[in-house]
């Protein structure tokens, strides 16, 4: 059976590239991003009453993993289990899947009424810039947050999370950015908290299974991510993150 499905909306958000994206929603809770409906769905009165929930599910399509010919693959290497081991597709969160459909769990911070329709302001949220959603459904604590759900082979995140500096150029340039961005140091700081980089380099692993690999990083590596209209350089170290500079795109 085949379903055709028509995007409701885009979701604009300050994550340009896949690199750096928070692995799962709400972990950089400052994250903004904001829903345009298209025309045909941009109607004030097909959100009434969304406003009285705090969190919303986004239903949404993963339009940078499509693969020609629909080809995918039954197992794949989820980077929780530092890429080297396989699981099959439907016990992962992988993009890469038979129907690339994605869905994130973010705050809703407020509705805006625009002469084109209404404009959803979010936070917390996990997704490319420029994708499109298929559907909104309110979050609702009393069913979808289950206390006696297992978490398989990815429990929560332990509490120790990289500490991040700056550069007195990026703070410099932070200071400057704020008032057309804001929350910019915070934003920025929870994304590089939950340390961006690859399992197998993260500070959690073993000196020795990193010596093991021939393609871990060096620490002097600088590193890039797209974010709003820049490019966040930074260099890490152990658990140890420091923001070099703002370079503009």
């Amino acid at each position: 059976m085949e379903v055709h499905l028509e995007a409701i909306g885009v979701i604009h958000t300050c994550f340009k590239e896949k690199f750096g994206i928070p692995r799962q929603p709400n972990l950089a809770a400052g994250a903004p991003g904001t829903l345009e409906f298209f025309p045909e769905f941009a109607r004030l009165e097909a959100v009434r009453g969304l406003e009285q929930f705090s969190h919303i599910w986004l239903i949404f399509v993963f339009h940078r993993a499509v693969k020609k010919g629909g080809k995918w693959s039954a197992m794949i290497r989820p980077p929780r289990l530092g890429g080297n081991k396989k699981v099959g597709v439907f016990a992962s969160r992988s993009p890469f899947r038979p129907n690339p459909i994605g869905m994130s769990c973010v705050r809703l911070e407020g509705i805006e009424s625009t002469v084109k329709g209404p404009v959803l302001h979010l936070t917390g949220v996990d997704i490319l810039d420029q994708t499109p959603v298929l559907d909104i459904k309110p979050y609702l604590p009393y069913s979808d947050r289950l206390d006696t759900a297992w978490d398989g082979f990815a429990p929560a995140p332990d509490n120790k999370r990289c500490q991040v500096s700056f550069s007195d150029t990026a703070a410099t340039q932070i200071w400057e950015r704020e008032k057309a961005i804001p929350n910019l140091l915070l934003i920025i700081t929870q994304v590089l908290e939950n340390d961006p980089r690859p399992a197998y380099c993260r500070a959690h692993f073993s000196n020795s299974q990193q010596e093991s690999r021939t393609d871990v990083p060096q620490e002097n590596r600088v590193y890039g991510i797209r974010m709003f209209d820049f490019d966040l350089k930074w260099q890490a170290s152990g658990n140890k993150i420091r923001v070099l500079c703002l370079d503009p795109v």
